[in-house]
């Protein structure tokens, strides 16, 4: 049996304990506290007994069953025929075959296909609702731009969120959208629908765009570096992020303060930061964070890798679409890539060399890749693009990947992206290939709970067809 099967015992002298009563307890005997201890370490639950009879559990668990599903891991034991799935309190507990509880509500899922939620990296789920509308966008700022964080701007009840969750995606990298060299902070989100639910991480990774616009991409490294070594000194200490080279009238400690002249006089007049862009700033020199940076051409991706390799940062490439022609120095580098797939036409001058078959040949050279959609809308279409991936040679596994496991890892989503023991069941339950366009989502659970698989388009039909 499992360690979390078993539960402490703590007797009780002169007290019964009822379910949903409050009362304090008071321990003092060696057996007691260490019984205590256990249940923290285990899961917080702990067994009472009163007269050598149990009067009841301190905490109720909630077990759920799902059985005889095909279930794709995305892990290394890959798609498992005919299994179960046993969730405890919103966490996987047990897959395999025949598995029992006497405590589970069992949900037969025969002829079904489980796979873990889709994660949508670098989208404006929650906080854009209708694009042409700026009443609806919650998404920019001309206050900040580096330290934008848009948690309190994210709206659980879009419609969007549902519309997106019946395309399986649980989770959103939400991110801020701007015109200028960095966009803002991204945070986590849950599509549940909840409000008190909704975030779960918050500013995981700076986003900056060298794509488009009128100013060079050797404009915006620039501009890029000089931003990072501004930050760096900040705190007017000296850091190993600068090149000490680079500024030859400053020779001791006492003269430090000439650094920040000298970084803040090299921006432009019209580039200016608040401390909390600088803070933003610094987490990304300091490693805490990574930086996505948005680009196509593959010059444009190998200036970038030579920059993250000199400044020693943690660096995310989102385009790509010439990524197949610097795949080996991207794969030394050991930087990831998202990519959209579906989106595989040269849409401008720097992405004249995209071709079906990018996300098989980075694949192939050993770049991890993460699978997303521009379409905020219709993010759900990530999928659609994993598929495209698929028919041009990326292996399945790897797709579905794409869509989960590989994003958790890169942004560090501690516990997400797979269906394993340990790992918060966000579950999504499909009549079919999940990377099919002609499958579509029956059931959805995000930490083991179940949630409304329904979104406008559906409550239209059923209101017109049963009329």
């Amino acid at each position: 049996m499992n360690k979390a099967d078993f539960f402490p015992l703590l007797p009780l002298r002169d007290i019964v304990v009822f379910p949903s009563m409050i009362v304090p307890l008071f321990v003092g005997r060696d057996k007691s506290i260490k019984a205590l201890n256990e249940a923290m370490k285990i899961n917080k639950k702990i067994l009472i007994s009163f007269l050598s009879c149990i009067i009841s559990f301190l905490s109720f668990s909630e077990e759920l069953l799902l059985k005889n599903a095909k279930i794709h891991t995305a892990t290394e034991r890959g798609t498992l025929e005919n299994s179960d799935v046993l969730i405890r309190d919103g966490v996987i507990l047990r897959i395999g075959k025949n598995l029992v509880s006497s405590r589970a509500k069992e949900k037969d899922l025969s002829g079904k296909v489980i796979s873990p939620g889709f994660i949508a990296p670098q989208t404006q789920l929650g906080i854009v609702e209708i694009e042409l509308v700026p009443e609806t966008r919650d998404d920019r700022s001309d206050i900040y731009s580096a330290g934008l964080s848009i948690d309190s701007a994210f709206n659980a009840s879009s419609t969007l969120i549902p519309y997106n969750l019946t395309g399986g995606i649980t989770l959103s990298l939400t991110t801020p959208s701007s015109s200028g060299l960095f966009s803002g902070l991204t945070s986590v989100f849950s599509l549940s629908g909840s409000l008190e639910e909704s975030l779960v991480i918050s500013n995981i990774a700076l986003s900056a765009n060298i794509s488009g616009g009128e100013d060079s991409m050797a404009a915006k490294i620039l501009l890029l570096e000089d931003s990072l070594n501004l930050a760096a000194i900040t705190d007017f200490g000296l850091s190993p992020f600068i090149n000490k080279g680079e500024v030859q009238n400053a020779k001791s400690r006492n003269n430090q303060s000439n650094y920040y002249k000298i970084y803040e006089s090299s921006l432009p007049e019209e580039v200016s930061y608040s401390a909390r862009d600088l803070i933003a700033l610094k987490k990304v020199v300091n490693r805490e964070i990574p930086l996505v940076v948005k680009a196509n051409r593959a010059s444009h991706i190998l200036a970038l890798i030579d920059f993250a390799k000199r400044k020693n940062i943690n660096l995310i490439i989102h385009g790509a679409k010439e990524g197949w022609r610097v795949s080996r120095q991207l794969a030394k580098a050991k930087i990831p890539v998202i990519l959209q797939p579906i989106d595989n036409i040269p849409n401008s001058f720097n992405e004249l060399g995209s071709r079906l078959d990018n996300a098989y040949l980075l694949n192939k050279s050993g770049v991890t890749i993460l699978i997303g959609s521009h379409e905020t809308h219709n993010a759900y279409l990530s999928r659609q693009g994993a598929g495209i991936a698929v028919s041009y040679g990326l292996p399945w596994e790897e797709a579905l990947k794409g869509l989960t496991k590989n994003i958790a890892d890169v942004f560090n989503l501690d516990k997400r992206g797979s269906i394993q023991p340990g790992y918060i069941a966000d579950i999504v339950v499909w009549n079919g290939d999940p990377l099919e366009v002609t499958s579509f989502v029956e059931e959805a659970y995000l930490s083991g709970k179940a949630v409304p698989v329904r979104n406008r388009s559906m409550k239209l039909k059923d209101r017109y067809i049963n009329q």
